[in-house]
């Protein structure tokens, strides 16, 4: 058995190849080179599958080898199948996926006493135009890419003004996370359920949907990890 896979080679700021499978919305993986992407893919896979179980989200079997179904280049831009109208239960999907996403973030930061939302970690790799590198920081940039970047692509008109890192997040974090499932709840009764926007870059409800799911996802893990590396530093 294969798993269906769309690739993304980005360009520009956010470069590499990240591997999507659309039937499993929020997945994806991210390696410097194509064949480096694919490999990572089963073990992401399973990845994936165990964080379902884990909130009691019907998982789909584990799948073999990933088989490419189309395969893109360039900076925000989609897929065929994003330019199709959404469905209703894929709304209702990705709120179920941003409940248990969120879920963990909560859980993973409660955990972290005062000083480790502070800390500036000792990253390898990270991106000069990013801001966020602390958890504090990171929190905010959650909130703002959900409300300021991704919903507007799509039609949404910001109400609340950006969060700022030095506030504080338990009040941010649910009012932009509120705004956002509202929105979502609004487009069942859309007379166009695709939303597509070709201008600078390429938009759609279902991209909209999957890299919200995906977003919250991968900085949860990165929250994780610095979470681990402060008790190792730290004690």
């Amino acid at each position: 058995m294969t798993v269906p896979i769309w690739l993304h080679q980005a360009t520009g700021n956010e470069w590499g190849w990240n591997a999507w499978c659309l039937d499993l919305l929020g997945f994806a993986t991210w390696a410097p080179g194509e064949a480096d992407v694919l490999a990572r893919v089963p073990m992401k896979l399973d990845e994936y599958r165990d964080w379902l179980a884990r909130h009691g989200i019907t998982a789909p079997e584990a799948a073999g080898n990933p088989r490419v179904v189309e395969k893109v280049r360039g900076d925000e831009v989609i897929f065929t199948r994003d330019a199709e109208p959404c469905e209703i239960g894929e709304l209702d999907h990705a709120i179920q996926l941003l409940s248990a996403s969120r879920e963990d973030l909560l859980a993973t930061v409660s955990s972290l006493p005062p000083d480790a939302l502070d800390w500036d970690p000792p990253y390898r790799y990270f991106a000069e135009w990013a801001s966020w590198r602390t958890v504090r920081a990171i929190l905010a940039h959650i909130a703002n890419t959900e409300t300021h970047y991704y919903l507007p692509s799509i039609g949404y008109e910001a109400s609340l003004a950006p969060a700022e890192p030095d506030a504080d997040w338990r009040e941010f974090l649910p009012e932009h996370r509120q705004e956002t499932l509202c929105f979502l709840d609004g487009l069942r009764d859309a007379a166009d359920r695709a939303r597509v926007s070709r201008d600078r870059e390429e938009w759609s409800i279902r991209k909209v949907l999957r890299r919200l799911v995906r977003h919250e996802l991968l900085h949860w893990k990165s929250m994780r990890r610095i979470g681990r590396e402060y008790y190792r530093r730290h004690g």
